[in-house]
């Protein structure tokens, strides 16, 4: 058995090797296909970890009318914390409200100037923060349905539906580009493989007749150039994640501590996502370059 595939490996590398160019044709392809799968994979990590990090600050605020008790308010928010999409609810008073507002604005003279400190104009309001933004509008719809319902005067939903859909758009955007683009790019890698198989079968007529001639089984004769197609994949492989790591040290690792960094605080591309690439890499390598050249000796190989 290892005598068998130590010369099924052995002519899968001098018919790599035989093509020359052709070969290096194919590997280039290839990596391309590869380094832009593993862009559009790397660039979805970054898009999900940018929407999740708004989406832990997406909040809706309830305001209440002026003559809500404050007892009341304080109820409601007690009930809310119990609901399941909610994951925190903070009581913000009217003197709270104008704190924070003159706070903001203590730069800006004029604004100070027209608004008295012991003047408040501001309601008290609840700010509501959830466990998914998709969920705010029936959050908003039970406090709007419910006993204390009286007592809310406006919200801030209209503002964060806006928000909400935009992340919308762009998550589904993105989701929707990259796959499309990368099944275009391992289809084309796998009509290049195809191709140079099929070159590799009609330059080795002669051969292959030969092997047929004094007994070599169909698998035999098959084995080596599907192994040449892998060996594509393989060495397409090495290359992007050489370019990989060069891109990492030298255009993402300065992002990470100033940009790439995920809601919880971590780095978004963590040493087990690099490997986790890597084998994705791999994997669809293997995948397409084993497929392609079954196909190209199925239907060229007359065996």
């Amino acid at each position: 058995m290892f005598i068998f595939w130590h010369r099924i490996f052995k002519s899968a590398w001098q018919s790599f090797r035989r093509n020359g160019w052709l070969s290096l044709v194919a590997v280039f392809i290839m990596a391309q296909a590869l380094l832009i799968v593993s862009i559009l994979a790397s660039l979805n990590v970054v898009v999900g970890s940018t929407i999740k990090s708004i989406n832990e600050r997406i909040d809706v605020a309830v305001f209440f009318k002026e003559t809500a008790p404050e007892a009341d308010i304080l109820l409601l928010k007690q009930a809310a914390e119990g609901w399941p999409d909610v994951r925190e609810v903070t009581y913000v008073s009217s003197q709270e409200a104008l704190n924070k507002f003159l706070e903001e604005n203590r730069n800006r003279d004029i604004i100070r100037s027209i608004i008295p400190e012991q003047e408040n104009f501001l309601p008290a309001s609840l700010e509501i923060k959830v466990t998914d933004p998709y969920k705010i509008e029936s959050v908003v719809g039970q406090m709007r349905n419910g006993q204390y319902s009286k007592l809310i005067s406006e919200t801030s939903l209209e503002d964060n539906q806006k928000i909400i859909e935009k992340l919308r758009n762009v998550s589904g955007f993105i989701q929707r580009s990259s796959l499309i683009l990368a099944v275009v790019l391992v289809g084309i890698a796998l009509m290049i493989i195809f191709n140079t198989i099929r070159i590799t079968i009609f330059t080795r007529r002669q051969e292959i007749e030969i092997m047929k001639l004094v007994g070599a089984t169909d698998w035999y004769i098959r084995w080596p150039f599907i192994i040449e197609g892998m060996m594509y994949g393989v060495i397409a492989t090495l290359f992007t994640t050489v370019l990989l790591a060069l891109g990492y040290a030298v255009i993402v690792r300065p992002m990470m501590t100033s940009y790439l960094i995920s809601a919880s605080g971590n780095p978004v591309f963590s040493v087990s996502f690099l490997i986790f690439l890597v084998g994705l890499q791999l994997a669809v390598g293997l995948v397409v370059g084993g497929m392609s050249s079954y196909w190209a000796t199925r239907k060229h190989l007359s065996i």
